[in-house]
């Protein structure tokens, strides 16, 4: 860098200037720092220390001239033809130990949703959604350029992520290949800094969490009550409960006779705490640079196990990341690079799965037993009550199966890469060689104890409400005196990883020319199994005259074992080009009003072989595989039928795939990208992405064939997925106090079956081809309300859904005009699903001297939910379940014939209701759209650090009012709001 001016910090005469290769010198004394400063590019201040040379990097003022994470590489943003998408890491902070769980509406192009509130949950996430029906549709996600898991990545702090990229469209995934096929992520770690004093950074939070959106449920009485008019609703005579027993019930006075349990009260608490600290470390010399980053948190949970028990149940979670990247020049031209990211999370506490005890509290009513019975003298352990359900089975008692059991389980993940990087200037400027290799290792333990519980029940005939104290108890399962344990076996994954690439980038007066040829290898080993393997050759050539016009080929030669040998190899080409027009002299007139206008588009071929593998039976698709020895395959011989000579013999249970290739997508991007008024970027894109050889079961092919169970399986489906993104960020500094950041985010995808291989149904509604694929949308039958009179039955087509239908219950509409209602009548019902169309966020940043205020918003729309996606909405049943508020509050009934009642007749068994909740119709279907309060932040930045308070998940707005919209499954841990007290210090 030519006439870059370096001067000593402080002084105003001691100063000098680079020459024509860079090069300056100064005297110094000791312990100086220097300011080096070049138009276009930010001032830097450098510690010299004691150092005789000092090499310095300077990082460009201008965003477009700013350095973009792209596939295997960098380069100018402006010079970016293909869709990519990024954000830095300190814009993923947020008060969780799931990293995963704060994508949504970050990103344009990110559509991500959480399952659980479980502390450490993942998320499942897609870039443009999902474009396949036939396997993985996750995206590639790399880690410093190696490949890790949805799990590894929700674990990486936001303090050690530089940046966050994603990579969307052909031209920039088309680097990968095999594994580009769905958008990739990339994650850059932080690095040193050339001669640079250590700087320390330490993160300390305490975060308090309450649950949101608990599922409510009626009481006791009111669970008896409505118990008695199921029962005569469905042709009772006379109440089970007696109105004693249910006055009895609601004055709480016998809690063992006449119990009122409210097991979610019970299982669960209304508050936590969590904690989480991280310290870094950041600096480096001359030759050498490094950064440090260990990172603690601690998640407790809402379990409300008692402490003094046997096991303590309570939920903990540590979750412990180090990364430790160090580089070192060996020479001028030399760098070698260590980086290094170990895992370690134990969780402890209940031995069920966490979700299940949600399950277990919907499963259990308030009134059949008590969660246990006063101990009585000499007693070593907990009387729980139960009751027989039938013969001599019992019921599930929640509180018992929340302290039988426990469990420790360890998870260890460690990540090694050694990188090289040598220049090859000597040769031709601008040429490099870089090898990378990794070895990664994952393990996974279970170690767990229980005891068997004592269940009691009371004796009602020993029991007088004169006496409440004084009854017997009959024992209906002697429990265990002694801790057993047991140990998993653990699960291990190891994998190997190495690439090489040729690299070249060099200027040409107005040309700029680079190229980069990279092979690379993966092995990988999951447990007890054979290695999966895949290796390529891939390219890119990139050429811009004056950052003005912009090409851009890439490729991959990828080669997969899952492919027989002579298909296994495929091309996948993709091109991509871009017209800065504000670059030309023609732009000039308007260009302090447009000071960038780009145009960019792109169109290539990427491969998937991330096949569906049917559970694991269909790995490799060009092999049979064979039972030697089945038991079904059975042939009979002998004197009679009641003497018979058995003989069996050889099965095929799985038909290999003849002529199988790679899933391909041929992807379209065109996008433009716009600044105005030096503060207001925009970038727009539309995509579509037309695939193919999706593979799936023959569904045409008939039974009479003689395949039985075994369909074969082929490369016949097709999909198109198509939408757009836009994202807006203004950033404006006002007077000298005031700083104002503002972004948005949106991203609408639509995606369609345009070939699946149905049987050959009768009508045409009921073909996949051109429905949305399944997650967005729903098929069932169209609801009419519900029957309002004998006569409307009897007149009505005849419902063979359930049982017979009565008055209140579910009307469906005859589709096809035949007289019956059965699933011919079936038919897509909404266009959208469990999985929202469009997905927003958007953000301000405020900044007055030392006070900062952030706030963050998202939102997804196009999106339904079906209230009896789960059976735990239906009350009773065989196993008694809980009755929630939102059922007791507005059903059907002869007394209220509410013809729009949010629940129909009531039954109390499965064959009352299975007419109108044993499948999905409209008259379940509820829009799911919602928009969240995500985070609000305030802090103060004093001489050492920063303290601050967050509040996260503060509000949503949504029609759907019966838990919270996004919580698919609304049986499992629910959502938390976080308010946390954080206080970061820098040395």
């Amino acid at each position: 860098m030519i006439g870059a001016t370096i001067i000593e910090k402080g002084s105003t005469t001691n100063g000098t200037t680079s020459d024509y290769t860079g090069a300056f010198s100064i005297t110094l004394p000791r312990g100086a720092q220097l300011d080096v400063s070049y138009v276009g590019y930010k001032t830097r201040t450098v510690d010299v220390g004691t150092l005789g040379v000092v090499d310095v990097k300077l990082d460009p003022d201008d965003a477009l001239e700013a350095v973009v994470v792209v596939g295997a590489g960098t380069q100018k943003k402006i010079s970016v033809t293909g869709s990519v998408a990024a954000i830095a890491g300190e814009d993923l902070h947020f008060p969780s130990s799931s990293l995963t769980s704060g994508l949504a509406g970050k990103l344009a192009g990110v559509i991500s949703m959480a399952k659980s509130g479980a502390p450490g949950e993942t998320a499942d996430f897609y870039i443009r959604g999902v474009g396949t029906f036939g396997g993985r549709a996750t995206p590639l996600i790399l880690l410093d350029d190696i490949e890790i898991s949805a799990s590894d990545l929700n674990k990486i702090p936001a303090e050690t992520i530089e940046n966050f990229t994603i990579l969307k469209d052909a031209s920039a995934t088309a680097i990968y290949g095999v594994r580009g096929a769905n958008g990739v992520m990339i994650v850059t770690t932080k690095k040193g800094q050339e001669n640079t004093r250590a700087k320390i950074g330490v993160t300390i939070e305490n975060s308090f969490v309450q649950p949101t959106h608990m599922i409510e449920y009626a009481d006791g009485a009111t669970w008896m009550d409505i118990y008695n008019k199921a029962y005569m609703a469905r042709g009772g005579t006379t109440p089970i409960y007696s109105a004693e027993v249910i006055e009895y019930t609601r004055s709480g006075k016998y809690p063992y006779a006449y119990p009122d349990v409210d097991w979610q009260d019970l299982l669960f608490k209304n508050f936590n705490m969590n904690q989480r600290a991280n310290v870094n470390i950041q600096g480096g010399g001359n030759r050498a640079t490094y950064y440090m980053s260990l990172n603690v948190s601690h998640d407790s949970g809402i379990i409300d196990a008692p402490k003094d028990y046997i096991f303590n149940n309570n939920l903990s979670r540590f979750d412990y990341n180090f990364q430790n990247n160090i580089s070192y020049k060996l020479s001028k031209s030399t760098t070698l690079d260590l980086r290094l990211n170990a895992q370690i999370n134990e969780i402890s506490g209940v031995g069920e799965n966490v979700n299940d005890l949600f399950s277990y509290a919907i499963q259990a009513n308030p009134v059949t037993y008590p969660a246990f019975y006063p101990s009585q003298e000499g007693d070593d352990h907990i009387r729980f009550g139960n009751a027989i359900k039938t013969g001599k089975t019992m019921y599930v008692n929640p509180y018992a199966a929340m302290l039988d059991d426990h469990s420790i389980v360890k998870e260890n993940k460690l990540n090694v890469s050694l990188n090289l990087d040598q220049q090859l200037d000597f040769i031709t400027k601008g040429l490099s060689v870089k090898g990378l290799v990794n070895w990664s290792t994952y393990s996974w333990t279970k170690f767990s104890q229980y005891m068997t519980p004592y269940y009691y029940t009371l004796d009602k005939q020993s029991y007088d409400t004169a006496y409440p104290d004084f009854y017997n108890l009959q024992q209906l399962q002697t429990g265990d005196e002694y801790i057993q344990e047991s140990y998993s076996e653990p699960w291990t994954e190891q994998t190997f990883y190495f690439d090489a690439r040729l690299m070249y980038n060099r200027r040409f007066g107005h040309h700029n020319v680079s190229g980069l040829l990279m092979y690379m290898m993966r092995d990988y080993r999951p447990q007890k199994s054979l290695s999966q393997r895949n290796q390529g050759l891939s390219g890119r050539v990139t050429y811009d005259f004056d950052q003005r016009y912009f090409a851009e080929f890439n490729f991959g030669y990828n080669g997969t074992e899952r492919l027989a040998a002579e298909d296994r190899f495929e091309f996948f080409p993709a091109m991509s080009l871009g017209w800065a027009v504000s670059s030309e002299k023609f732009w000039e007139p308007i260009r302090k009003y447009v000071d960038f206008f780009k145009i960019r588009g792109s169109y290539g071929l990427v491969g998937s072989d991330g096949f569906n593998d049917d559970e694991g039976r269909r790995h490799f698709l060009y092999l049979n595989s064979i039972n030697l020895y089945d038991g079904n395959a059975q042939s009979s011989f002998g004197q009679s039928t009641s003497r018979p000579n058995d003989y069996y013999g050889p099965t095929i249970t799985v038909y290999a795939t003849p002529d199988a290739s790679w899933e391909r997508v041929k992807k379209l991007d065109i996008g433009v990208d716009i600044s105005l008024f030096r503060q207001l970027n925009i970038t727009f894109d539309y995509f579509r992405d037309k695939r193919d050889r999706i593979f799936m079961a023959r569904g045409s092919w008939p039974d009479i064939m003689g395949y039985q169970n075994v369909a074969p399986w082929g490369q016949v489906g097709r999909a198109e997925n198509e939408g757009y993104e836009l994202s807006v960020n203004w950033n404006k500094q006002i007077g000298k106090d005031w700083t104002v950041d503002m972004r948005f985010n949106f991203s609408y995808n639509r995606n369609k079956y345009t070939n699946y291989d149905d049987p050959d149904y009768a009508y045409t509604w009921q073909s996949h081809a051109g429905r949305p694929l399944d997650g967005y949308c729903w098929y069932g039958y169209v609801a009419d309300g519900l029957f309002s009179s004998q006569e409307e039955i009897d007149n009505h087509a005849t419902q063979l859904v359930g049982g017979a239908p009565m008055v209140g219950d579910i009307k469906y509409r005859d589709l096809n005009g035949d007289g019956v209602i059965n699933p011919d009548d079936q038919c897509l019902i909404s266009d959208y699903g469990t999985t929202p169309r469009i997905q927003y966020g958007v953000g301000l940043n405020l900044r007055w001297r030392k006070w900062d205020l952030g706030l963050f918003f998202n939102g997804s729309g196009m999106r339904t939910q079906m209230l009896n996606r789960y059976s735990a909405m239906d009350p009773f049943g065989v196993d008694l379940h809980n009755l929630t508020q939102f059922v007791a509050d507005n059903y059907w009934s002869e007394e209220n014939p509410n013809p729009h009642a949010k629940y129909p007749r009531l039954g109390t068994n499965a064959n009352d209701i299975s007419n109108n909740t044993g499948v999905w119709s409209t008259y379940w279907m509820r829009n799911a759209r919602f928009l969240r309060f995500k985070t609000l932040e305030v802090g103060y930045t004093f001489k050492y650090g920063r303290i601050y308070v967050n509040g996260d998940n503060l509000a949503v707005w949504s029609p759907w009012d019966f838990c919270d919209p996004e919580l698919a499954e609304w049986v499992k841990y629910p959502f938390q709001r976080t308010f946390t007290l954080g206080l970061q210090l820098k040395f």
